[in-house]
């Protein structure tokens, strides 16, 4: 399939289309139904697997699996879906030694039962363990940036708007087990400067992103202003760890494009750089636009600042000096997206799966998953890094 609008890359292809896959039952579900972001890894037999969990708002829909594997032998170009389905809403996979993870959170959104759980596949994906509850708090955790350091693996969660955390798995040990795990005291949401909002000044923080620069260990986190009518505001905290306790604080916010939304960060170990994706809006607090939207019955996607159909990729030295490297996707309508995307590097490749509403309801509630092969991704830095005379 072509991009609508060709900036980087002229095709993508469709992990799955969920309007085809999963039958209505009742007409209501079809703007009650999306993905949460999906994650990708490369298996030790050179396959993809992509891990897609769905969330259901509506009662006749929570009694099944939503989460859903998928694989390509083909590079992304098609994709099988496995028979394997578990009780997550949102989390991401996580490879280590023979072992697939998957640590998120289930078994349903807005239940007082949600949790933070852990699966472990020892056959590449194919089939997994039963869940195992990690931490007894109402999670969310969409996939994002992690680290690796020191034999631990390093994530962040959430409660949805008040209180964030950090977690730590230790990985010399099964990661189903729950001794292997801490976590930190949570931190409440610092609440927005007046100086940052033209509103009521509401905010929420979510979905964050764990980032090591330096040696310092960061969180990225994903900031909503007045339902994102201020645009491009992280908050940031940052964390120790001493081998027993997570030292974790909020430090400053700071300007990152896209951060009224879900954004991915990762480092590319080959240029040192760090790349992230996140969608740019055009118009945050235009009235003339907000009364389109609200006058346009195929959008219920909220306010301008949500807007959702740019997805941009942007690469960094220091992961807070963000600097424009291309678009990823660029659809022409407002209530179309590609969004949420989970990032893996693949040699000269960067690999990104997206929550894509192409003909959905609004640029939220998605009808398809997407893939898309970024080749030669290091290419676009090159000339915004400082070197030799370039025409020498």
């Amino acid at each position: 399939m072509k991009n609508p609008i060709e900036p980087l890359l002229g095709e993508y292809t469709v992990i799955q289309d969920h309007y085809a896959a999963i039958p209505e039952a009742d007409a209501r579900m079809v703007n009650l139904r999306f993905t949460e972001a999906p994650s990708l890894v490369k298996t030790s037999d050179g396959a993809l697997l992509c891990a897609r969990p769905m969330v259901f708002w509506d009662a006749p829909l929570k009694s099944l699996q939503p989460l859903h594997f998928f694989r390509s032998e083909d590079g992304g170009k098609s994709w099988s879906k496995l028979s394997s389905s578990v009780g997550f809403y949102c989390g991401t996979l996580l490879p280590h030694g023979k072992f697939l993870y998957f640590i998120g959170a289930g078994p349903r959104p807005r239940q007082a039962d949600t949790r933070l759980r852990i699966i472990r596949s020892d056959n590449e994906g194919r089939t997994w363990s039963e869940p195992v509850d990690l931490f007894d708090k109402p999670f969310h955790m969409a996939a994002s940036g992690y680290v690796v350091r020191n034999g631990q693996f390093y994530w962040c969660c959430d409660t949805g708007r008040d209180t964030t955390y950090v977690i730590a798995g230790d990985l010399s040990r099964d990661l189903t087990d729950p001794a292997a795990w801490r976590i930190s005291e949570g931190v409440r949401n610092p609440g927005v400067p007046s100086s940052l909002t033209v509103g009521e000044g509401k905010s929420d923080w979510l979905e964050g992103n764990v980032v090591e620069v330096k040696g310092c260990l960061r969180v990225y986190w994903r900031y909503k202003i007045d339902q994102q009518s201020t645009a491009g505001i992280a908050a940031i905290c940052e964390f120790k760890d001493d081998g027993e306790r997570l030292d974790y604080r909020f430090v400053q916010f700071y300007p990152l494009p896209g951060a009224q939304n879900h954004f991915h960060i990762i480092r590319d170990d080959v240029s040192g750089l760090y790349w992230m994706t996140s969608n740019l809006p055009t118009r945050t607090q235009d009235q003339e636009f907000r009364c389109e939207l609200e006058s346009n019955p195929r959008y219920q996607g909220g306010d301008p600042g949500n807007e959702r159909r740019i997805l941009a990729l942007h690469c960094s030295f220091d992961a807070l000096n963000w600097l424009p490297a291309g678009y990823v996707v660029i659809w022409p309508l407002v209530r179309q997206s590609s969004n949420y995307s989970g990032l893996l590097i693949d040699g000269d490749d960067l690999l990104v799966a997206c929550r894509t509403s192409r003909d959905g309801l609004d640029q939220h509630d998605n009808d398809l998953t997407t893939f898309h092969r970024m080749k030669n991704f290091r290419d676009l830095a090159k000339a915004l890094l400082p070197g030799e005379d370039r025409d020498s």
